[in-house]
């Protein structure tokens, strides 16, 4: 019995996990250089991924994918602040280095060419969402949770890309005080103009 496409394409990616790691292949090898890496006929990567910013992409979505369920595992009670500190402690780990210079390279491999990495920047919003349904969960509202989350999470990316090019303690400590910044500001909706 033949295997799915897409059963294919998940082999494909767990072979690729297993000689590469989670931060997928070097950005410098080729198509061909990863297939022989794996035993196959590069076609096959072609054929599953298109391109090798989709090898790349598909590659970093699994594994953010996999770092989200970790995230999200440790705890559905965590509240916002607990939950920024989560996903900062996690990403910030000198342990996940690679897979973060390797989110950054495909970030600016995104911004000139968008089309080639629609499905990486579709999964972008995956720990705002993490982050919002933790600030529903404390009384926020949605508009307002969201808005907060997607400030939360561009800010962290912007410390992480810091801490990537001149590491140093301030950078964490900048990062430890705008998660705190967090815990003294009230989550609570915005007033109408007019009421009181």
């Amino acid at each position: 019995m033949r295997a799915s496409v897409g059963e294919g394409k998940v082999r494909l990616l767990q072979a690729l996990f297993d000689e590469f790691g989670e931060t997928g292949p070097s950005p410098n090898l080729s198509m061909r250089q990863v297939a022989e890496r794996l035993g196959v006929h590069h076609t096959l990567l072609t054929y599953h991924f298109g391109s090798r910013p989709g090898l790349l992409s598909a590659v970093l979505s699994e594994a953010r994918r996999r770092d989200n369920l970790v995230i999200a595992a440790t705890g559905d009670d965590l509240g916002f602040v607990d939950m920024l500190r989560a996903i900062w402690g996690f990403y910030a780990n000198t342990e996940h280095e690679e897979r973060t210079r390797a989110f950054f390279h495909l970030i600016g491999l995104a911004v000139y060419e968008r089309g080639a990495f629609d499905g990486f920047v579709a999964d972008l919003d995956d720990l705002t969402h993490l982050l919002r349904a933790a600030a529903c969960r404390e009384g926020l509202g949605s508009a307002e949770a969201a808005q907060r989350s997607l400030i939360a999470i561009a800010c962290v990316r912007g410390l992480l890309l810091q801490r990537l090019l001149s590491p140093s303690e301030e950078v964490d400590a900048a990062a430890e005080r705008f998660i705190g910044s967090f815990a003294m500001a009230p989550l609570e909706e915005p007033r109408e103009k007019g009421t009181t």
